[in-house]
């Protein structure tokens, strides 16, 4: 076993426990959660064999395991960038939908102001 494989598999342990912790708060969706440790496991498995990875890849026409994990995290990079525009955008959705609400309802609802009540609002000059 080499140093690499040494550190980082205790290290990988940790973030399945730290996750499955995290489902169990209810702090991550079940779905999300069990996609993160398929994530930490398969690193482990291929840190803990790379030989599996180098055959993987040739089996899908790539020539080394490492440009395999390198093309992987790149779509996957790219699917979580557009995954989160997305939710932005409905975000900024909701919250134009509330902003509008809001100013409606308070554009309907009776003056409260001081200008109201027939004082003079704003600063005093003297």
């Amino acid at each position: 076993m080499t140093t690499f494989q040494i550190v980082t598999l205790p290290l990988l342990a940790l973030m399945v426990l730290a996750t499955a912790i995290q489902i169990a708060r209810r702090r991550l969706t079940p779905r999300f959660g069990m996609a993160w440790i398929a994530l930490w496991v398969a690193a482990a498995v291929s840190i803990a064999d790379p030989d599996l990875l180098v055959r993987v890849a040739h089996f899908l026409g790539i020539g080394r395991g490492a440009d395999l994990v390198l093309y992987l995290s790149v779509i996957f990079t790219f699917a979580a960038f557009f995954l989160t525009y997305l939710r932005f955008r409905k975000l900024d959705e909701q919250l134009t939908k509330i902003v509008r609400h809001l100013a409606i309802k308070e554009s309907v609802a009776p003056p409260t102001s001081a200008a109201s009540t027939g004082e003079i609002a704003g600063p005093t000059h003297k």
